[in-house]
């Protein structure tokens, strides 16, 4: 029964909820999009992509775990005693949350879901462990977790693509761009350690750019989702610039994006 417990705690682990939380965001912003869900493509919602997440995060622990033994600011379970059941346990809830997919919502939901699951695999597992290759890295973060996430529930809640939510789209590609590079940025060293040829270790000046260009055009395509009024965006300014004077210009831009685009779809 303790083997039973430990085993289900590792699979917890190495799923890493407490980084779901922008990927989160991203799919319940199309969900709410589309506006025409129910009690069923809310659950099938909910399972698919909390199951997405966490094989995501799994699959990226399992195969960073070498690497990550050099790096003292991760926390990798697989390094910590937790062996690879747990890895094993998500992925087996994956195939049950595809199945789930499959039988209740359409096809272009299960085509989007797929490609999203498979695009996050291929970025971290060998052969081709995209990560390692400079540009893809961060074009595959824009695909499977930015612009992917926002479309699957946007179809899975009856939604469609129109004119209107290109530049939600857009502004998406650019958030997800500026998160990955951020995580780069960090990461660069150790990257350079293990040998992974990551955007930020090949071309560390052009990526630097790149990172403030995104966060830039991140500001500037959420704009438009602000409420006019003017008491809204004095108090948003406000707390965005609060938390951005104590945590970085970083912190500022998640915090005027993040509720730039809540408010531009729940108003």
């Amino acid at each position: 029964m303790r083997g039973i417990v430990e085993t289900i705690k590792c699979a917890v682990a190495v799923s890493r909820p407490i980084g779901w939380k922008a990927y989160l965001w991203m799919g319940l912003l199309g969900f709410i999009e589309g506006a025409n869900f129910n009690f069923v493509s809310g659950l099938v919602f909910t399972y698919s992509l909390l199951s997405y997440l966490a094989t995501a995060f799994a699959i990226n622990n399992l195969f960073d775990s070498p690497g990550d033994l050099i790096n003292p600011h991760k926390n990798n379970p697989l390094n910590r005693g937790c062996n690879k059941l747990g890895v094993h346990i998500v992925i087996c809830n994956q195939l049950l949350a595809l199945v789930a997919v499959l039988v209740f919502t359409p096809l272009k939901c299960v085509v989007t879901y797929i490609l999203t699951v498979t695009l996050s695999v291929i970025y971290s597992a060998p052969p081709l462990r995209l990560k390692g290759r400079a540009g893809l890295d961060v074009l595959l973060h824009i695909l499977y977790f930015g612009i992917l996430l926002y479309l699957y529930g946007l179809y899975l809640a009856g939604g469609e693509i129109t004119l209107s939510i290109l530049p939600m789209i857009a502004t998406i590609g650019f958030y997800s761009a500026f998160l990955q590079l951020r995580n780069l940025e960090e990461d660069r060293l150790y990257d350079m350690m293990y040998g992974d040829k990551t955007l930020f270790v090949v071309y560390p000046i052009f990526a630097k750019r790149l990172l403030v260009l995104t966060g830039i055009l991140s500001i500037i395509g959420s704009i438009m989702y602000v409420p006019f009024n003017p008491l809204v965006v004095a108090l948003l300014l406000m707390f965005s610039s609060v938390v951005g004077r104590r945590y970085g210009w970083k912190r500022f831009v998640d915090a005027f994006v993040v509720f730039s685009l809540s408010l531009g779809v729940i108003k």
